[in-house]
């Protein structure tokens, strides 16, 4: 399986240029399309994520891998109509939260979020609270994630909750929140269920709460 080792070191490397014809080898070669997402892409977006993390590997890196990563799923995502055996892991609808203007963070867990085969729905930065209310209607996610990067936008999260719990929608998904003055702490205390110090953890963090549904 020499392809998928392939594939692995062109999204490590953000080798995009070569990872179409990658793909198209490992398809002629008759490896199913699951082993090509989860052996090589999703594992080699989390071994990136794990490495920008502990300062192996910087933005640009990152930044190529995820291209990468897009160019393959690109060529994949038309063969999974229809596919029994492969589906999205979940939707995740993401958003800094209200009074907040940063998105870096935001961005990079995307990246890996979708990298481990979710629907992202990106509402951007300085969401307020109706805009996640609206989107948990619309497009009924499995995870509602917040990020904030300032103490102060922090106090905001809260009231987001508050404005899920009044429109009834609480119990049906699975609250994250993460930022660089985010605690563990900070999320049992609102009794949010997933809480990641950064990007790759989070898209682990939000596999395996899908794995427990």
């Amino acid at each position: 399986m020499s392809t998928l080792k392939d594939l692995y070191s062109a999204v490590a490397a953000g080798n995009y240029k070569d990872i179409t014809g990658l793909v198209l080898k490992a398809i002629d070669e008759g490896i199913s399309l699951d082993k090509i997402i989860n052996q090589s892409l999703s594992a080699a977006m989390i071994d990136v994520g794990d490495k920008f993390g502990s300062g192996e590997l910087y933005m640009p890196d990152m930044l190529l891998a995820a291209k990468a990563m897009k160019t393959a799923m690109d060529v994949i995502k038309p063969l999974l109509k229809g596919s029994e055996h492969i589906a999205e892991k979940g939707t995740v609808v993401i958003g800094t939260v209200k009074g907040d203007m940063h998105d870096i963070g935001k961005n990079l867990v995307i990246i890996m979020a979708e990298g481990q085969g979710f629907k992202v729905i990106d509402l951007g930065i300085d969401v307020d609270y109706s805009v996640f209310v609206d989107a948990i209607k619309q497009y009924k996610p499995d995870i509602v994630a917040f990020s904030g990067l300032l103490t102060t936008t922090l106090a905001n999260v809260p009231e987001h909750i508050k404005a899920i719990e009044d429109a009834g929608l609480r119990k049906s998904v699975a609250l994250a929140v993460g930022g660089a003055p985010v605690t563990q702490h900070f999320a049992d205390m609102y009794g949010i269920e997933i809480y990641a110090p950064d990007a790759s953890s989070a898209a682990k963090e939000f596999v395996k709460v899908m794995g427990a549904k």
